[in-house]
């Protein structure tokens, strides 16, 4: 028997499974529905904004001033992820997903061409990052396929991103 208890603070996880309540300096923010996303001309990024969030425990997220970030309160290293689910491909095209720091450094990112299959393309990236006071992260797509794609909402798993300070 597990001594770990459970809080249901409203965060739910995959089948409504109650997930233990955060601790520590951490936020994961979601969007509640579907994203949908221009072509990319060129190497334009497009950051990711979020309307929801599952926790955040010290302020990190800002949904009235900055959907699209997170913002560290404290200096310290984070986990910092994003997780996305692109609607089935069409056409030809890439497809790209990564962290960005401060509006200027790339610290995570993945790139695929379209795999010609009638599947849903999923990403996701990761990192461990050091990260002073005050710094700030997003989430940004890429997709050059030549029409409007979607990032579909899936519950607990689509579009999410999220960074927890490590101890």
């Amino acid at each position: 028997m597990s001594d770990r208890v459970a809080v249901d603070i409203g965060c739910r996880g995959n089948a409504g499974e109650i997930q233990p309540a955060p601790s520590g300096v951490s936020a994961r923010v979601f969007n509640s529905a579907d994203i949908a996303v221009a072509p990319s001309k060129g190497d334009e990024w497009k950051t990711l904004n979020f309307d929801s969030k599952r926790w955040d425990t010290a302020q990190l997220y800002d949904a009235a001033a900055n959907p699209g970030r997170l913002k560290a309160p404290v200096a310290g290293t984070y986990h910092i992820f994003a997780n996305v689910i692109w609607e089935s491909p069409i056409g030809s095209g890439i497809w790209g997903l990564r962290l960005l720091l401060n509006g200027k450094t790339v610290i995570a990112e993945q790139t695929m061409p379209n795999p010609e299959l009638p599947f849903r393309t999923s990403m996701a990236v990761g990192t461990l990052y050091a990260l002073a006071a005050g710094d700030y992260v997003e989430a940004q797509v890429l997709q050059i396929s030549g029409a409007v794609l979607f990032i579909r909402h899936v519950s607990a798993t689509s579009p999410e991103f999220g960074m927890a300070r490590i101890p």
